[in-house]
């Protein structure tokens, strides 16, 4: 029985596969910068209760090869991780699934964060947001629950460390670099209200 199958030999024999691969995913690179840039004319810190040590300039963009299976690249701005507290929007394009706007809270000011939450849960249903459960750095469907008005009570009851919303998209919004950036721009604005003072 062969090690490998026609199809994976075709692919391994194909340096076009490989080459295309390198240039996605240095435009992605380009789009979580162009990402950043807009964020950062749309953030004003002082608008919002972050911790002290939180990066509202610079950012990080990384990618891996093996999320699931899958190669991902990612931008975390603004930014903030330690022992004590998480505070991040976390932009992901997972190869193969999509494009995920998150924003990430844990630790100092959770109560706040989530006081707020609850305040503006039912604005906040009208945006096609998903809630994280169970473990924060898990971002496959099923990790989530869609917000909605029958789901508050089980929601807004979950005794989880963390607070994480996020909204998917299609890999083919990549096709239109404006209506990305608009939309990471309205999604820091549909949750900036968890996150205010």
């Amino acid at each position: 029985m062969p090690i490998f199958f026609a199809d994976e030999i075709a692919l391994l024999s194909n340096p076009y596969f490989f080459e295309q691969k390198t240039r996605a995913t240095e435009k992605l690179k380009y789009v979580m910068e162009q990402i950043r840039k807009a964020l950062l004319e749309e953030i004003r810190p002082q608008e919002l209760l972050a911790p002290r040590t939180t990066d509202f300039l610079k950012g990080q963009i990384a990618k891996g090869e093996n999320y699931e299976g899958y190669p991902y690249v990612m931008l975390d701005f603004p930014k903030q991780f330690s022992k004590e507290s998480i505070f991040t929007f976390r932009t992901l394009f997972w190869y193969g699934h999509s494009l995920i706007f998150s924003m990430i809270v844990a630790g100092e000011h959770l109560e706040h964060y989530r006081t707020n939450f609850e305040r503006h849960y039912d604005s906040l249903c009208n945006s096609m947001l998903y809630f994280g459960i169970n473990d924060v750095w898990d971002w496959r469907e099923h990790a989530a629950l869609l917000l909605t008005k029958e789901n508050k009570a089980d929601l807004l009851r979950r005794d989880q460390p963390f607070i994480k919303l996020m909204r998917r998209f299609s890999p083919a919004i990549l096709s239109d670099e404006q209506r990305v950036l608009n939309e990471a721009k309205k999604f820091y604005q549909t949750v900036k209200p968890v996150i205010q003072t």
